[in-house]
């Protein structure tokens, strides 16, 4: 009589197995980094908020108490809420009071940046970007019944705009940009949100990363991130990270190939649960009455309809 192993088969490229193989890279990483305690926040298409903070914690306080104050985090994020982001930062520094690095495979965009200017140095892939802090605003625009994504610093572009139509003589057009503008106090919230980024930057660096050099060095690159580039999605690549005054290193060798295969399998896994969760859908779907699908809007139920599709990797903030 034959013994049958109780033992699931976990079938290649299933979820499972990918998580099996990520697991399997970050113990190999580890052992690159004399076996010291790596953080993998690999979020992807989810952004920093409350919430995560709370998670992050749990997970922390569970699985890294003992981690002699040394730390790495592999940060692949497209940023999130600034004041969370702030929270996290702090957060990670317990973790990594002694030594806290930042390893970058591909992206850690707008809050994600200032996250990652909280420890000593972060080490980037050759194809890593960085990207400016000013804060993204989605905002109802009462005029138009419709949502508007927008920085801080268009509102500053905006107001040189209707000043340099005065200066023209082009009242008419003037005044009819000053009438689409928001309530001047709410405007004022939003440039001082701009100040908010700047001060919890200042205050990341100054304590941490540039805490030898003067003040002013740290406000000045604390400047640069959030009103220094005309656009949110700026690539800031290694070279440029250094040039602006951060301590940064290229990932090299042995360490290169585990980061970006764990930033590969990471990708493959949200390729999976995307495909999971749309197949979900579908099946809901198919159990919907006729009569409510024909009630939907055309777009809506055109979407619904229509071809499966994943939504293209990118920031979120």
């Amino acid at each position: 009589m034959h013994s049958q192993s109780c033992a699931k088969v976990v079938r290649k490229g299933s979820l499972k197995d990918v998580e099996t193989r990520i697991q399997q890279k970050l113990t190999d990483f580890r052992q690159t980094r004399e076996n010291r305690h790596c953080y993998p926040l690999l979020l992807h298409n989810t952004s920093i908020r409350m919430h995560l903070v709370d998670d992050v914690f749990d997970d922390l306080r569970s699985n890294f108490i003992d981690c002699g104050g040394k730390l790495d985090v592999i940060v692949d994020s497209g940023g999130g809420d600034i004041n969370s982001t702030y929270n996290l930062a702090l957060l990670l520094r317990k973790f990594g009071a002694i030594e806290l690095t930042f390893f970058v495979p591909r992206w850690a965009k707008s809050a994600a940046t200032m996250l990652v200017c909280a420890g000593d140095r972060i080490m980037m892939s050759p194809v890593a970007e960085l990207g400016p802090l000013d804060p993204q605003i989605t905002e109802l625009n009462p005029m138009q019944n419709r949502f508007e994504a927008f920085s801080p610093l268009h509102i500053e572009a905006t107001l040189s705009l209707i000043r340099d139509e005065f200066e023209k003589g082009n009242e008419k057009l003037a005044n009819g940009l000053i009438e689409r503008l928001q309530f001047p106090l709410t405007l004022g919230s939003f440039k001082k949100s701009l100040d908010i980024a700047k001060e919890y930057l200042s205050k990341l660096l100054s304590t941490r990363m540039l805490h030898a050099k003067p003040f002013e060095e740290a406000a000045k690159i604390a400047s640069t991130l959030t009103e220094g580039y005309a656009d949110h999605g700026f690539c800031i690549t290694l070279d440029e990270v250094k040039a602006i005054g951060l301590v940064a290193e290229e990932i090299e060798g042995e360490q290169l190939n585990i980061i970006w295969d764990i930033h590969k399998l990471c990708r493959e896994r949200e390729e999976i649960k995307g495909k999971q969760k749309r197949k979900k859908l579908d099946e809901l779907l198919k159990n919907l009455p006729p009569e409510l699908l024909d009630g939907l809007p055309p777009p809506v139920r055109d979407a619904l309809g229509g071809p499966i599709m994943l939504p293209p990797s990118g920031h979120n903030d």
